[in-house]
Order: structure tokens, then C-alpha cells, then sequence
């Protein structure tokens, strides 16, 4: 499993913080745990149980913690090709917030992720559970940190993964690293014409992040502006699908345009179509 952690510009005014990630891949877990810095008693020995972390010359304690448990995610109605699970720490009442799909919550409400961090997240820290296809094995998944731009006030620390596996990136947002890197695609061909009621064939290819033709599956949900799909959802074989649009009803000089995306990431790639006689 990928961990990748981003500092962004905007970022919520916060304490000397490390936030702990610990990735168990015998239990198919992800724990987060908040840790905000404090100065030990040099008279009291410190607790031999996990809840102190050292980091340099400086001490944290556990305040918070919270995690994503893939197999119950699994169980949900959110899970789906292309998701992400996020939780975010409210430092004004100092915890975590329930992990939320981000695509089914920014699909229902027409945000974009950074606007979610202004309104619903407040530009607090956030950790993401990416999700790229409803069948990603636990490893295939990854996970998203945003930190403290400032290095002497926010870190992370990340167990159970190789050092390898960790990035951190120089990306502003993990919105970034999600469409950049993580999430994929599809992609949409058709002819540039069609006869009136008559029809053609369009193509839908999965692709990656770098908008590359690979061979995973995805249900595809399809809309069309003008003209009917008797397929509106249909799951791809080695990447690949084909469905029929009939131009019915249409006039010469008409446009019509497919669209594909997926379950909660709709119009994700298009295709246009012109009518004539």
C-alpha cells in the first residue's frame, strides 16, 4: 500500500502536531491517531504503551484516534469504482470525524474537493482512503495525508509499509495526488456522425490517472444529451465495452453527446455526435 503526504498552502491554524498512520495488512486496517506535543514531566517516567511518540528532541501525546476497517467500508452503499474515503481532525473540539465518501458526499452537493476542505473540512487535516476500482484488493488502495505546511509544526509518521511505499509529495492538495496518480478514467469514442434515427457504436476504454488504456473492470454509467442509450450502466470487459446510440427522434444539423463516468463521478469523459440526413 502507497502513502502519500502533501502540505497544503491552505491549512487550518493548528498546534505542534504528528499524526500516526499504521497500516495493518494482516487485518485489512488503516489506524489514524492525532498526536499534539507536550513537555514530559523529567521526573515521571514516560508510559511504555504507544500513547507517547518521539519525534527528534520533541514529544507528542495521542489525543485522537480513528480508522478506515476495508471490510466494513466494503459493506457500505458508498463503496464503489473510484471512491475515497476521508476523515478529518476538528481541532476545535480535538477529534475525528466518521470517514465520509468523498465522491457520493462532492457528487450529491457539486463540490469539488477543495471546496469541501473550506466548508465541510475547514481546512483541517484530512487522511484519505483511496479506493480505485470496487474490486481493489486492501494493498491496492492507498492512502492520503494532508499535514501542517509548516515542517516545525506538522509531520507524519507512517507503520506497516515499506519506506519505499511512502511519498511525500510536492502537490498542494491530495485532490491532486488522487486524480493525478491515483483514480482512473474513461474514455469515450464514437463517430463524428450519424444519420438521423439512425445508429452507431461508441466505445469506452478504462484508462489510468496518465490516461492509459489498461485492462481493470469498472461499472460505467452512461448519460446522453439528444438521442437514446438503451444501455445506461455496463460493466467492462478487460477495460473495454461497447454500447449502441440511436439517433432517434433526431434531425439533420442536431448534435447529440454521450457521456461516461462512473457510480459517484459522473461526465468524466465525452464524446460528440452530429446528426445529418
Amino acid at each position: 500500500m502507497k502513502v502519500y503526504i502533501t502540505r497544503p498552502p491552505a491549512y487550518a491554524s493548528s498546534p505542534d502536531h504528528v499524526v500516526r498512520v499504521s497500516v495493518d495488512s494482516a487485518r485489512k486496517h488503516v489506524g489514524v491517531e492525532m498526536c499534539i506535543v507536550f513537555s514530559p514531566n523529567p521526573s515521571e517516567p514516560l508510559p511504555d504503551d504507544e500513547s507517547v511518540l518521539q519525534s527528534g528532541e520533541k514529544f507528542y501525546k495521542v489525543i485522537a484516534v480513528s480508522e478506515f476497517d476495508y471490510e466494513l467500508l466494503k459493506k457500505s452503499t458508498g463503496w464503489a469504482d473510484r471512491q475515497a474515503w476521508h476523515l478529518t481532525f476538528r481541532w476545535d473540539v480535538r477529534s475525528f470525524t466518521d470517514p465520509i465518501p468523498l465522491y457520493t458526499y462532492s457528487m450529491a452537493t457539486k463540490m469539488s474537493a477543495p471546496e469541501l476542505s473550506r466548508t465541510t473540512y475547514q481546512n483541517n487535516l484530512s487522511v484519505g482512503f483511496v479506493v480505485p476500482f470496487a474490486d481493489s484488493l486492501f494493498e491496492e488502495c492507498a492512502v492520503t495525508v494532508n499535514i501542517n505546511p509548516d515542517v516545525n509544526k506538522g509531520d507524519c509518521v507512517v507503520l506497516g509499509v515499506d519506506a519505499s511505499d511512502i511519498e511525500r509529495t510536492d502537490y498542494s492538495a491530495s485532490a491532486q495526488v488522487r486524480e493525478l496518480i491515483l483514480l482512473p478514467g474513461v474514455q469515450v469514442s464514437a463517430p463524428a456522425s450519424c444519420t438521423a434515427n439512425g445508429q452507431v457504436d461508441v466505445h469506452l476504454q478504462v484508462v489510468d490517472a496518465n490516461d492509459q488504456p489498461i485492462e481493470r473492470d469498472a461499472e460505467i454509467f452512461l448519460e446522453a444529451i439528444n438521442g437514446y442509450l438503451p444501455k445506461t450502466r455496463i460493466k467492462t470487459v478487460n477495460g473495454q465495452a461497447i454500447v449502441p446510440f440511436l439517433a432517434l427522434g433526431l434531425n439533420d444539423g442536431d448534435s447529440a453527446r454521450v457521456k461516461a463516468g462512473f457510480k459517484y463521478f459522473s461526465g468524466a469523459s465525452d464524446a460528440t455526435i452530429q446528426i445529418h440526413d
